[in-house]
């Protein structure tokens, strides 16, 4: 089923962890030269879109739901680089599996922007 025939090729950005200088544990993201792989097939679905307003900013949030290959290295946190820019991956990446025959048919996972 993937990659999609017609389905777009985006790239996944995911930060190095780095050392925190006081605690010394890796919670730290260093996004300067993040770990980039090419996701090819890939089904890419408008969602939603907000705009909020206050006195003096008006910002406009834009998610999309993306559908990929089974086993995907996608997590919370990285970023996905598609069509208009670079946008964050939100939440967790939902793997589905038919619990009668077991075939697995992908995963979908929602990414977001946020401008002004």
């Amino acid at each position: 089923m993937f990659p999609l025939a017609h389905g777009e090729t985006v790239t996944r950005e995911r930060a190095q962890l780095v050392p925190d200088p006081y605690s010394g544990e890796s919670t730290k993201r260093d996004w300067t030269a993040p770990a980039m792989i090419e996701l090819e097939g890939v089904a890419i679905a408008p969602s939603s879109s907000t705009e909020t307003r206050t006195e003096d900013r008006t910002s406009v949030t834009t998610g999309m739901s993306l559908y990929a290959g089974p086993g995907v290295d996608v997590l919370p946190h990285d970023r996905i680089r598609a069509r208009s820019g670079l946008w964050d991956v939100e939440g967790e990446v939902a793997d589905w599996k038919n619990a009668l025959t077991g075939w697995n048919p992908g995963v979908e996972f929602r990414i977001r922007k946020v401008a002004g």
